[in-house]
């Protein structure tokens, strides 16, 4: 987004495993090795080579971790350069959430790993001294300050497909005739997927199937194998660390996996950590005019109001009932997809977002001059 009026680089370290395959060859990433760089006492020296290689004028750390927020601030005391800091979700959420003994155990365990949650609270206590802070969510914004940015989705990569190309993707998965609910990502206990697997076990349709377009971690794998939701489940993807190129070319395509659906559901469920996300899945929905139930969790009833349904979060009736108006009712379905997304060109789309981070990003590039 900030392309062509800032020349960019995106550094982060490399821990062995290369860079994930979701996003190889997405950008010319600088991948430093540092297979050290999450441990004590080299961390201390380690980092002094990222420092070194953050030549910018002004520096962006994406998360709240030791391995970038830290070391961006090292870089702004040595070369009195401004940093923003990025967050698209509380990554402290899981520490906080931890009991007295809990937190004990991981600090005896972890003390020596800087990067690990134990370390969390210390560093979120230095994003003050950053000139701004980028949130994805109010929630974000509440405890951090700062701006909220939204992802910004292209709009103009993410519309309606070719419709001869999306039923000769329907043959090749097996899903002509069904109906289909599709979620793209990478699936995380969080994210409700198991939910939506239980909203259908509830509505018991045969001619229903989830499409999950995304890698295959070890939750998802554990649905696969279950004989409770296996019956509903099909994956397009490969292990999340496989080697192979399939995840990253059907990273590319999203578009057409997501317009073989007739309904995208995002239910969140209520924890600290969702509280603080903003899925862009969503946004990705609504561009491809697609409907949307969303459960009532982060900014989700303010970003689908007129345009989606909401159902309260971690209730799987009211779930499968929304899903089953929706599959019922056809014009209201199509009626919520065409509303979804002219807004999403207007408030949620890469021109939106990338106006907001422009004027941003010039205030920041002449903080220190």
């Amino acid at each position: 987004m900030l392309e062509p009026d800032f020349r960019t680089e995106i550094i982060g370290p490399d821990f062995g495993r290369g860079i994930c395959s979701l996003y190889r060859g997405s950008y010319p990433f600088q991948a430093i090795p540092s297979e050290k760089l999450y441990r004590l006492p080299d961390y201390c020296w380690e980092r002094r080579r990222f420092v070194d290689a953050l030549q910018g004028e002004v520096i962006i750390a994406c998360k709240g971790f030791a391995t970038s927020v830290s070391i961006a601030l090292m870089a702004k005391k040595k070369r009195n350069v401004p940093v923003a800091v990025y967050l698209d979700e509380w990554d402290g959420a899981l520490w906080h959430s931890l009991g007295f003994r809990q937190k004990i155990a991981c600090l005896l365990k972890h003390g020596h790993h800087p990067a690990e949650a134990c370390y969390l609270p210390l560093v979120e206590s230095s994003i003050r001294k950053a000139d701004s802070v980028l949130s994805t969510t109010t929630w974000l914004q509440k405890r951090f300050g700062g701006h909220v940015i939204h992802a910004g989705v292209d709009c103009q990569f993410f519309k309606p497909q070719p419709l001869e190309q999306v039923t000769l993707l329907k043959h090749s998965l097996g899903l002509v005739g069904k109906k289909i609910i599709v979620f793209g990502g990478v699936v995380r206990p969080h994210k409700g997927v198991e939910e939506i697997l239980e909203a259908l076990c509830l509505l018991d349709q045969d001619e229903i199937r989830l499409l999950v377009v995304g890698p295959i971690t070890e939750h998802l794998q554990s649905m696969i194998d279950s004989p409770h939701f296996g019956r509903w489940l099909v994956v397009a993807g490969d292990p999340v660390n496989a080697l192979t190129t399939k995840n990253s070319d059907i990273h590319q395509q999203m578009p057409l996996y997501l317009d073989v659906g007739d309904l995208v559901v995002l239910p969140l469920h209520n924890t600290l950590l969702a509280q603080s996300q903003m899925p862009i899945k969503i946004f990705e929905a609504m561009a491809m005019a697609k409907p949307v139930i969303g459960s009532a969790v982060s900014d989700l009833p303010l970003v689908l109001d007129g345009c989606g349904l909401v159902v309260p979060p971690d209730n799987v009736k009211a779930l499968a009932m929304a899903i089953r108006e929706l599959f019922e009712n056809d014009e209201l379905a199509r009626s919520l997809g065409r509303q979804a997304r002219e807004p999403c060109i207007r408030n949620y789309s890469r021109e939106a977002t990338r106006r907001h981070l422009l004027g941003i990003m010039e205030g920041l590039s002449g903080v220190h001059r």
